[in-house]
């Protein structure tokens, strides 16, 4: 009795492994342009960063501790420069008179004001650093644990209310004070610019392997950027006679087309076509599979990448979508 459950038990196990062997995902990560959060009009091509927070650093106000905005300021604006999206970037004092307390931190610029300091710059959006703060949770010098606030608003030329109003806060567990500022500087810049310019970003592409040698050596070229010769090797497994076998080649077309060609029509295509045969069973029922759940959340991320795809090519006309 025991021998035979045994044996029962061996034999799974090698279905098992045979089954696992015989396929396999893998992930492709390739850096993708992703939309800015504002779809800024063509006619935004120079921009001035301001200071909008009253001279604060390390003042304490009410168990609140402020940054050094004007440094900000400075990081921001060169981000900006570097992402070598405007004609130009320049970098303005503070837009309030030095005797400006905290009860003006954060106040919203009339459009008078902005078309004023527009004229007076030379640029036709203003970028303004109204807040950067961090509230303890109990303050226990030198280590610190609080939220950071960050409050950026962004005025476009002629325009009665602010385009874009950025406020973030994270939380931070930090053991020095000194360095927690100095690094809150550049991460408050890093978060202000998904808002306003497109940036790039990694994404995650599954495709099947290993089930054959065609999949194998199609494998080796996606290693090698050989996006064609893989397709072509895929193409092959397309009219299988086995339901799996065509399951994998169209997933993997899918993810051929939305990144060789950049048609997510083509490939939606495609990837329903490999979601409707990841949902036969054995006697014709659907079943919900892992390959289901998979190729479903392919299908919702290729959706979302392909909107992001049609925002980008808004954003970048400037550069007649050279990107």
């Amino acid at each position: 009795m025991k021998r035979n459950l045994l044996s029962k038990l061996i034999a799974a196990m090698l279905v098992c492994v045979v089954f696992a062997s015989c396929s396999s995902i893998k992930w492709v990560s390739v850096d993708r342009l992703v939309p800015a959060e504002v779809d800024l009009s063509d006619r935004v091509r120079r921009i001035a960063v301001l200071n909008n927070q009253p001279n604060m650093e390390d003042d304490e106000i009410s168990g609140e501790f402020f940054f050094n905005s004007k440094a900000v300021v400075d990081t921001l604006a060169q981000y900006l420069a570097d992402a070598a999206y405007f004609d130009e970037v320049v970098v303005g004092d503070t837009v309030l008179p030095d005797d400006v307390t905290h009860y003006y931190r954060g106040r919203k610029l009339r459009p008078t004001t902005v078309a004023k300091l527009c004229e007076t710059f030379g640029v036709d959006m203003l970028v303004t650093v109204d807040n950067i703060s961090f509230q303890p949770y109990g303050v226990n010098f030198p280590f610190v644990r609080g939220q950071v606030w960050l409050s950026v608003t962004c005025y476009e030329n002629m325009a009665m209310e602010p385009i874009a109003t950025i406020q973030k806060h994270y939380t931070f567990d930090w053991e020095l004070w000194h360095e927690l500022k100095s690094e809150v500087v550049r991460l408050a810049a890093l978060w202000a610019l998904p808002t306003i310019v497109p940036q790039w970003q990694m994404e995650e592409f599954p495709f099947y392997t290993g089930a054959n040698v065609g999949q194998r050596d199609a494998a080796v070229y996606v290693r090698e950027g050989n996006w064609d010769g893989a397709a072509a090797l895929w193409r092959q497994q397309l009219n299988h006679k086995n339901r799996r076998r065509r399951m994998e080649a169209h997933l993997n077309m899918a993810v051929y087309h939305e990144l060789k060609d950049e048609d997510v029509a083509v490939a939606r295509t495609y990837a329903e076509k490999a979601l409707e045969l990841s949902k036969k069973g054995k006697k014709g029922k659907d079943e919900s599979t892992y390959d289901g759940h998979l190729i479903s959340d392919y299908v919702k991320d290729m959706e979302r990448r392909g909107r992001n795809l049609e925002r980008v090519k808004q954003q970048m006309r400037r550069f007649s979508n050279d990107f």
